[in-house]
């Protein structure tokens, strides 16, 4: 009788989380936050190097033929890293569980970045998650989730309290992978994946 109750419970857990997991694409949704089939979108984008603390590393972003392109060279050197961003109106990501990327990359390791009003030791906080690698040169469909993002200051991971979407006001990307030389990422789209309305 013991046995047939194990064999019971266990089941039910595993059909339960087969439930689960088919309900799962059910209960968000994507769509886009950015694209960039508008010239203009390049006039929000701006640079950040590490030449503010002394670093020699080059870097920026063009968007042509509807896509951001980030390049430059990181000289490690000094601070070692090159970043772009844009300023987000808060609110943009309200109910955002993660970020889908339409990426082209070299092959380096990039990271995505998130700034609010956070602050720690009197600094503002950095929110940074990595970027997942993916083929060398091919576009690729990529995820980056909120609960990756790490809070850091000067690239240190700080105890700051977890990144809250409400409160996004910048977005961008950075390179800090340690390794001199060229490095190239281009961006065709950036969507968000929200969770349904309450109730919904």
């Amino acid at each position: 009788m013991g046995i047939r109750i194990i064999t019971l419970v266990t089941a039910l857990i595993y059909a339960g989380s087969a439930m689960a997991s088919f309900a799962t694409p059910q209960e968000t949704s994507v769509a886009p936050l950015i694209s960039f089939e508008s010239p203009a979108e390049a006039r929000a984008w701006r640079t950040v190097n590490d030449d503010v603390m002394g670093g020699r590393s080059l870097g920026g972003s063009v968007v042509e033929e509807g896509r951001l392109v980030f390049t430059g060279s990181i000289n490690t050197k000094g601070g070692g890293f090159s970043s772009v961003r844009r300023e987000m109106e808060p609110g943009a990501l309200e109910g955002a569980r993660a970020f889908v990327l339409s990426i082209k990359s070299d092959g380096r390791a990039y990271q995505l970045i998130a700034r609010t009003n956070a602050r720690f030791g009197g600094r503002y906080v950095s929110y940074q998650a990595a970027i997942p690698m993916s083929p060398e040169g091919e576009w690729s469909s990529v995820r980056v989730a909120l609960s990756d993002f790490v809070p850091s200051v000067f690239g240190r991971i700080v105890p700051a309290s977890e990144i809250s979407p409400l409160e996004v006001n910048e977005l961008g990307f950075i390179i800090a992978d340690s390794v001199d030389g060229d490095f190239a990422l281009s961006v065709r789209s950036i969507s968000l994946e929200r969770s349904p309305p309450d109730g919904g």
